[in-house]
C-alpha cells in the first residue's frame, strides 16, 4: 500500500516514522481511520490524499540494490483538492511539497487532453 498524505498530516507522518507498530496502534495513536483495502490486506489510510493498493511485481532487484517493482491493483485519489499540496519523503529527514501548477492546456493538440 502507498498512501499519499498531504501537508496537513506532516506531524502524523512525522511521528508515525518515529515509532513502531510492534507496541501500538498507530492509527489510534496518530488519529487516523483505517480501511479495508479493495485488493490487498493492508488497509488505506482514509486522511491521505490518494492511495494506491499495489502487490509485488518483480523482487529480482531487492537484494542488489533495495528496488521493489510494484503494480498498482487498485487506486483511490480524493476529489478535491483540485491541486493538492501532498508529501513525499525523500529520506535523511527531508521532505517535498508538491510544486505549484502551470497549465500548457493550449500547446495540447485536442485529442491528447
Amino acid at each position: 500500500m502507498i498512501n499519499v498524505p498531504t501537508t496537513d498530516l506532516l506531524d502524523e507522518v512525522v511521528g508515525i516514522g518515529n515509532c513502531s507498530g510492534e507496541k501500538i496502534d498507530k492509527f489510534k495513536k496518530f488519529g487516523l481511520t483505517a480501511v479495508p483495502g479493495r485488493k490487498v490486506r493492508a488497509p488505506v489510510i482514509r486522511e491521505c490524499y490518494a492511495n494506491f493498493e499495489c502487490k509485488l511485481a518483480d523482487g529480482r532487484q531487492i537484494s542488489k540494490y533495495g528496488l521493489f517493482i510494484w503494480e498498482v491493483v487498485k487506486a483511490h485519489v480524493a476529489t478535491s483538492p483540485k491541486y493538492p499540496e501532498t508529501l513525499h519523503y525523500r529520506g535523511e529527514g527531508v521532505f517535498m511539497i508538491s510544486g505549484r501548477s502551470i497549465s500548457l492546456r493550449r500547446k495540447f493538440k485536442p485529442q491528447n487532453l
